[in-house]
């Protein structure tokens, strides 16, 4: 006897989703990614941005290292000549406050290093006077602090010196941007190819403004009638006292690699577009970006 099969369960088929369903999917997903992505942009240019308040934080530590071992914040402008008839009142008075028994006679035991008269800009002066001098001008950078002998603190071959103030002066960072093997310090911001710049007061007053025959502390890219060297410090909103007036200033000039043209800077100017590119500068003094 046969035995009979049951009848198997009508398969229930479900119906796939229609164009219209999927369309409208895929537009959700896009209004999402829309959404975060640029959240997640922001995000890390956040997490960027504050790595380079912490490094300029950091910076900061390194200078009072430096005065409390020499007595005297660095200059941010020094002319090194090639005579030791040459130097300036100027220049003798900022290397004295540093290295009160400096022999000008011998530059302070660098000799002609470099072989050609030197001027020290503001970016330049945060990487001498924090990392010391260059021992491998022509090739790769090596920071190797000062000579402990205050007469010959400059001499590259003494053994006795006092470290790198700042340890963090990394080759790969450490750029030379108007060719006289004077270094510049980059921020880590990605494809940065604009320095630091470091403006002093050395604790009486600073140099305000760019001349128009000589270079000084703002002179990073070539001379003082560049555009894209700053023209002035950063001031209060009295248009007249410093930001940090009796200490320095630290400037980024931030994911824009601009830096402006300093002066005061209120909230709001960059929305006019004449301030624009200072807005996301990040500096000692206002423990982030010049606007948030």
């Amino acid at each position: 006897m046969k035995r009979q099969s049951k009848p198997s369960a009508p398969r229930l088929h479900r119906p796939g989703f229609s164009l219209i369903e999927l369309l409208v999917v895929i537009v959700i997903i896009g209004m999402l990614m829309a959404l975060i992505l640029p959240a997640i942009g922001g995000a890390r240019i956040r997490a960027r941005e504050a790595a380079v308040s912490t490094e300029i934080t950091q910076l900061d530590q390194a200078i009072a290292s430096f005065k409390a071992r020499f007595g005297s914040e660095p200059p941010s402008s020094l002319n090194i000549p090639l005579s030791a008839t040459t130097w300036t009142a100027e220049d003798r008075q900022k290397i004295t406050s540093v290295w009160d028994q400096f022999d000008f006679a011998t530059l302070g035991g660098r000799g002609a290093y470099p072989a050609t008269e030197t001027h020290l800009n503001g970016a330049e002066c945060l990487v001498f006077f924090l990392g010391g001098i260059n021992s491998n001008p022509s090739g790769v950078p090596s920071l190797i602090g000062f000579s402990k002998n205050p007469r010959t603190p400059w001499n590259k071959d003494a053994g006795n010196r006092d470290v790198p103030f700042y340890d963090r002066f990394t080759p790969d960072r450490l750029v030379d941007l108007d060719g006289d093997r004077a270094l510049e310090f980059l921020d880590g911001l990605p494809g940065q190819t604009t320095p630091y710049l470091f403006f002093s007061s050395q604790g009486k007053s600073y140099r305000k403004t760019n001349s128009a025959t000589s270079y000084d502390q703002f002179d990073v890219f070539g001379g003082p009638t560049n555009p894209k060297d700053m023209s002035s410090i950063y001031l209060a909103a009295d248009n007249k006292n410093p930001q940090r007036a009796q200490g320095y200033q630290i400037i980024s000039p931030g994911l824009d690699g601009q830096y402006g043209i300093g002066g005061v800077y209120t909230d709001g100017a960059e929305i006019t577009g004449t301030r624009s590119v200072e807005a996301d500068n990040i500096t000692s003094f206002t423990g982030g970006r010049m606007k948030n």
